[in-house]
């Protein structure tokens, strides 16, 4: 993953705009990270970063907490919960998005 393709998607495609719903633990957070993820919209350092914060979490078998990707606040991380809507912006060569991330309770 070298860098989002946000810079490389023309003005003029769609904008789809969408929230996350759902209780606590539901993976709301995790789904978005897992979207930046999978369709390449995080940086190498950003992945690195998401490695050693997802170790140091203590991820299940060492796996990635993808929603590090979103929950940006300290208290978020320590406490494993969304405190604050989190927005993010990324495109494809198909369409541009803006998805809310917001917390469960």
């Amino acid at each position: 993953m070298n860098s989002p393709l946000t810079s490389n998607a023309p003005d003029n495609i769609d904008l789809l705009r969408f929230i996350t719903c759902g209780s606590v633990d539901d993976g709301k957070s995790t789904l978005l990270g897992r979207l930046l993820y999978e369709s390449r919209q995080i940086y190498d350092d950003q992945l690195a970063t998401l490695r050693s914060e997802s170790q140091r979490m203590g991820t299940q078998n060492g796996e990635l907490d993808f929603a590090l990707l979103v929950d940006g606040l300290e208290a978020e991380r320590e406490q494993g919960i969304t405190i604050d809507v989190a927005y993010r912006y990324f495109a494809t060569q198909r369409r541009r998005f803006i998805v809310a991330d917001t917390p469960g309770h």
